[in-house]
């Protein structure tokens, strides 16, 4: 004889395999053994797949006689019914069961569950209804209602019944709010989040003391990308509450995020003319300069006097609130304001050296802001200042990623003075280092020296490149296309060609030119298909379609050549995360690795 937990496994088994009239052999056993719920439902959907609606119809009966008329096995008769064509009888069933729920909330749910088991979505909706009569004051079915009126796929009765949820209960607002993620695709604007939208306004224009409406169509707002009208609510919302701009704050955070420069200084701006003096004010005075900055440096061409606005505004708020830790980023910000965009090398300088100077600052801070200080030396062509820095910050942080990026700089500088074989020394070490992306620019420049010298060490191309790569670095892009057009021209088809291409892609990139350097990037795949730059050029383009040229589907089949192609790449982790979620199937997350960005 087979044991009970050997007969439960065949039964399951053949269940599985589709064998019903096996299965019905042994759960048959169990359930006269055990007559417990499991076994009798398996009993009942095995009798119902092969249409034996009799023996269906007996068993549901001698069940109810067991649980002495429980409503759940009514439905279950009722379906059987059903399914013989008998809908009288059905509905009759049916009926009974909704009669027998009475004010117990658990039966409530059961039948209600029930019902929604066979599909018949209005009978469940009756049940939540019938016993929503018989709660007490302030408890609803609203959640379940509103559950099925969504598989119902009645979108204004699912949100107006959300909407009675949170009139009742606003705790509910984080299940609320995942419900209609599930529901409504944000990022469509279709007839769907305009239903969500005008209940939204209506439930506020009925409701004006209750904020959660508004909190809510806030959220929506943000859900679609649609900060400047989250501003407008986020606004009227804090004046309406006295929040003092901690919602715009969150705002702002939110728009940092999402690399809205423009509304997180519409934020800061406005929490700054409440003229508070509180956490928030600092906060905001700092965020409105860091905001501004970054909105302007993203501009292809931005105006003059926006720029001396900029560092004006920069300068009373260090002035304001004292040069010191807190303040430090901002000083950073307006050297570099000085340096690449107001062509003022010595006020920039003249910052950084004055933040050097601070004794209150730990000393990783000033180690970067030597390297600032050294990057504004290079901008203005005094390569010997900058390599003096970079070697004492090199010194002090020997085994730091900071004294890597320092050593990885000075080898620059040298690549630029064409002392390539002191530049080659320098970027063997750094090879090794713990930074992937460190190492593997190492890697590149070490590259582009050993294989472009020459068996006999002509270094003249090479020296044409380094200078034309010098002035890309200090913005004088015209001036460097020129010497990269004589390299062409003075030695064509050399083998730094696919350099060549990289930097003009940078250029482009550099005078927001997209277009153009997706052009480069994609000669360079064309004619360079086994060149050590194939993964930088495929993740930037692919960047490029993504970011700049709003062309997913581009992005998406160039990160996927990235995947296949160049399996061993460090831009791997990036290019997957990115090809993911433009497929949809991945969270909206920030790159597992920093992404190789054109530098200024």
């Amino acid at each position: 004889m087979a044991q009970p937990g050997m007969d439960e496994q065949l039964a399951a088994q053949y269940f599985q395999q589709g064998d019903y009239a096996k299965a019905i052999l042994y759960y048959e056993k169990l359930y006269r053994r055990t007559p417990n719920t499991y076994y009798y439902e398996q009993l009942l959907k095995s009798h119902r797949n092969l249409n034996d609606l009799e023996a269906a119809e007996k068993l549901v009966k001698e069940q109810l006689r067991r649980s002495n008329g429980e409503p759940r096995y009514l439905i279950d008769l009722g379906g059987v019914y059903k399914a013989a064509g008998e809908m009288e009888k059905a509905e009759r069933e049916y009926d009974k069961a909704l009669k027998l729920i009475g004010s117990d909330q658990n039966m409530v749910r059961t039948v209600a569950n029930a019902f929604q088991q066979a599909n018949e979505l209005d009978r469940a909706l009756q049940a939540y209804e019938r016993g929503s009569r018989s709660l007490p004051a302030g408890q609803s079915f609203a959640y379940e209602i509103a559950s099925l009126y969504g598989a119902k796929g009645d979108l204004p009765r699912m949100v107006s019944a959300y909407m009675d949820l949170l009139a009742n209960n606003e705790g509910y607002i984080q299940a609320v709010q995942n419900a209609l993620s599930r529901a409504i695709d944000f990022e469509v604007r279709d007839e769907r989040s305009e239903v969500l939208r005008t209940e939204l306004l209506r439930r506020i224009q009925r409701d004006p003391q209750r904020t959660i409406y508004p909190e809510l169509l806030i959220w929506m707002y943000i859900q679609q990308k649609d900060l400047d009208a989250a501003f407008v609510q986020s606004k009227a919302l804090d004046k309406r509450s006295d929040e003092g701009g901690a919602r715009l704050m969150d705002l702002a955070r939110i728009a940092l995020a999402n690399d809205d420069h423009a509304i997180a200084f519409k934020c800061f701006d406005h929490v700054l003319n409440l003229g508070r003096n509180d956490a928030n004010y600092l906060q905001a005075r700092i965020g409105a300069v860091r905001a501004r900055y970054e909105q302007l440096t993203d501009m292809p061409e931005p105006a003059l006097t926006d720029l001396q606005e900029l560092d004006q505004r920069a300068a009373s708020t260090i002035t304001e609130l004292g040069l010191g830790p807190q303040t430090i980023s901002l000083l950073r910000d307006r050297a570099q304001l000085k340096a690449y965009y107001l062509n003022d090398h010595a006020g920039a300088a003249a910052l950084l050296e004055e933040g050097i100077a601070l004794p209150m600052i730990d000393s990783k801070t000033k180690a970067q802001l030597k390297l600032d200080l050294g990057d504004v030396h290079l901008l203005a062509g005094d390569m010997w200042e900058a390599s003096l820095l970079y070697s004492q910050v090199d010194l002090d942080f020997k085994h730091d990623m900071l004294g890597h990026e320092a050593r990885l700089r000075n080898a620059k500088v040298s690549f630029y003075a064409s002392d390539f074989l002191w530049a080659q020394a320098q970027l063997q070490v750094l090879k090794s280092s713990t930074s992937k992306l460190i190492a593997n620019d190492a890697m590149e420049l070490s590259l582009r020296i050993t294989d472009n010298l020459g068996l006999d060490s002509n270094s003249v191309p090479l020296s044409y490149f380094a200078r034309a790569e010098l002035l890309r670095y200090q913005h004088r892009y015209d001036e460097s296309l020129s010497v990269l057009d004589s390299l062409d021209a003075a030695y064509p088809g050399h083998s730094l060609g696919d350099d060549i291409l990289y930097e003009r892609y940078r250029m482009a990139y550099a005078r927001h030119r997209y277009e153009e350097a997706a052009t480069h990037l994609t000669k360079l795949l064309e004619l360079y298909p086994l060149d050590i730059l194939v993964d930088n050029a495929l993740l930037d383009l692919g960047r490029l379609y993504e970011d700049r040229l709003n062309d997913p589907e581009n992005a998406k089949k160039i990160y996927e050549r990235l995947l296949f192609e160049q399996p061993g790449s460090i831009f791997v982790p990036e290019a997957r995360t990115r090809y993911r979620r433009l497929r949809g199937d991945g969270p909206d997350g920030p790159p597992e690795t920093p992404a190789p960005t054109p530098h200024p």
